[in-house]
């Protein structure tokens, strides 16, 4: 029986030139998506590799002269342009060394928040200083967001599923097969579910026809997990909205009707609901302005200053090999001492200072997530930036990578700074050694999206039984 019906949708569907309209509209997004994000890996990968590659030229450059000088052969005007001086190469207001965030191949599924945060670090004796150049990204991409996978997915292939599933019984209805159907010495219920699977199995089987081979052309091999995941997001994401339309093809009304409430369920759980979400979460988790935050991060270097002689007194304390000495007296070496000394504290307090909104900001994050149940395309969007490896949650985990880069880059250079040794020739070789890129981590739970689209669609299910029950399922 399911055979039989599954031949008799696949000669239909195959007679309809809308089908083949609508399978070319999806390959030709599913490719472009596709494309987009290719193109803005391999955009980013140029500039980075162009930085890195720059970076690596230059201390070659810095490796010859530190020779020079060290032999006597050369001199500099200053020690702030000794290429062998700790503080010059190692960065406080120079120098430094730059650090990449490598993408994973399934970068490409999802911008994410790709656009938002940056791709490359100076890492210095002080901390990090982001590097990137988001400056120049098209304002219009940054405001509406990329055209990646996830969007076509989330946006664009629920219009296909709703095109051929909108009028999956009223259309019988209202060309008289329906009736003809019913005919059949076999059992309505089984006639009706027979028909359904086999509708949705065209629809599910279109889908993987198209997804991928273009993930497979893209980059992303077919023995990666995340080629089959993002495949199943989109037959899980395309069965609630054969659900949604089954459910509203139960009530009774015509294709017109029923087209329209599709419609309508499409812009409210792809545009106003995912809104909504934005707008209670801001409400219920306010954080505070960025213009607030800067005006305390003022008062808190005022503080730091304040409180540097107190931090100071302890420092030497500490440390009475080291002599105190007046401005006046002060060498260079006396003064970044001093700030080292006041580095840590510095820094504990305006982690403490940042957290007071980190937490707002990670609150409201959280409450919107717990929304997420409210609309699919959240579902999927979620889901594809967990793979993706672009969610804000990854960015947080690689940076704790960044973090302990920096610190083995400023431990290097603060021992021999300590020690009150310059920088040789061997010390470039392990500097130049020192690794340029950061593998971007992975979230470890990044099925969360995927079983809420897969609570989402037992949730319309119940909603079509509830339809079809209350209406004898059959409208003649």
């Amino acid at each position: 029986m399911f055979l039989l019906q599954l031949k008799y949708e696949t000669l239909r569907l195959l007679r309809s030139p809308m089908l083949w309209l609508l399978l070319v509209f999806l390959a030709t997004s599913i490719g472009f998506g596709a494309y987009n994000g290719v193109q803005r890996i391999a955009a980013k990968s140029q500039s980075v590799g162009e930085m890195l590659a720059q970076q690596q030229e230059d201390l070659g450059k810095q490796k010859m002269q530190a020779d020079s000088v060290a032999r006597g052969l050369k001199k500099v005007g200053g020690w702030y342009l000794d290429p062998t001086n700790v503080i010059f190469v190692g960065g406080v207001w120079r120098g430094g060394w730059v650090t990449a965030l490598e993408p994973t191949p399934q970068s490409l599924l999802a911008a994410g928040m790709s656009d938002l945060q940056p791709d490359t670090w100076r890492l210095t004796l002080m901390g990090k200083d982001a590097r990137g150049d988001s400056e120049f990204e098209n304002p219009v991409n940054l405001a509406l967001g990329t055209f990646d996978l996830s969007f076509v997915l989330a946006f664009l292939l629920p219009l296909l599923v709703i095109a051929l599933s909108f009028n999956l019984l009223s259309g019988e209805r209202e060309q008289g097969t329906l009736a003809l159907l019913l005919a059949q010495p076999v059992a309505t219920g089984r006639l009706f579910l027979m028909k359904t699977l086999a509708r949705f199995t065209l629809l599910a089987a279109l889908t993987l026809l198209v997804t991928l081979p273009i993930l497979a052309w893209s980059g992303i091999s077919l023995t990666n997990a995340a080629a089959w995941q993002t495949a199943g997001v989109a037959v899980l994401y395309s069965l609630f909205w054969f659900l949604l339309a089954l459910g509203v093809n139960l009530r009774g009304g015509s294709s017109t009707q029923n087209a329209l409430l599709c419609v309508g369920a499409w812009l409210l759980f792809t545009l106003v609901v995912p809104a909504l979400v934005n707008m209670v979460s801001e409400k219920a988790h306010p954080v505070p302005s960025r213009a607030s935050y800067l005006n305390e991060m003022r008062d808190a270097d005022a503080y730091l200053e304040a409180q540097k002689k107190t931090v100071l007194d302890v420092f030497y304390q500490k440390h009475p090999n080291y002599t105190r000495k007046s401005e006046v007296e002060k060498e260079w070496q006396d003064w970044y001492r001093e700030d080292f000394a006041v580095m840590d504290f510095g820094k504990k307090f305006r982690d403490s200072l940042e957290q007071r909104y980190i937490a707002p900001a990670e609150s409201q994050s959280a409450f919107a997530e717990n929304l997420t149940l409210l609309s699919p395309a959240l579902s999927v969007h979620r889901q594809m930036t967990d793979l993706a490896g672009t969610s804000q949650q990854a960015y947080k985990a690689s940076e704790k990578s960044l973090d302990a880069s920096q610190k083995n880059w400023a431990s290097f250079f603060l021992k021999k700074f300590e020690a009150n040794e310059t920088l040789t020739t061997a010390d470039y070789d392990e500097i130049l050694k020192f690794p340029d890129k950061v593998m971007a981590a992975n979230v470890p739970s990044s099925s969360k999206g995927a079983l809420w689209l897969a609570v989402q669609c037992l949730l319309v299910g119940l909603w079509a039984w509830w339809s079809g029950r209350r209406k004898s399922f059959i409208f003649l």
